[in-house]
């Protein structure tokens, strides 16, 4: 659960954050659902054979216990929500260095 609970908290921050600044990420949500559905996608093949190898595991006590294939539901969020922060921190840091 602690896994879940710190991804949601960092989504809440970038929302406050894309918020507070007025951020526009994407042009469309086309193509916010091309670059999410992508990462997903890929994110997930690798995380799945990298699992599927044994080259890492995941602490199932820190987990809800909800699994998707190979993957707990924490790590498909991890791979949405942590290219989100990347995003936004990118977009507000270009945004105070044009003003």
């Amino acid at each position: 659960m602690e896994y879940l609970v710190e991804l949601i908290s960092v989504f809440l921050v970038c929302v406050a954050i894309k918020w507070r600044f007025k951020l526009q990420l994407f042009h469309s949500i086309r193509e916010a659902l091309i670059v999410f559905v992508s990462l997903l996608v890929i994110g997930s093949v690798w995380d799945s054979f990298a699992i599927f190898r044994g080259y890492w595991s995941i602490r199932e006590e820190f987990l809800v216990g909800i699994n998707i294939g190979l993957m707990p539901l924490e790590e498909y969020l991890f791979m949405l929500i942590i290219p989100f922060l990347t995003l936004v921190i990118y977009k507000v840091v270009r945004l105070k260095g044009s003003s």
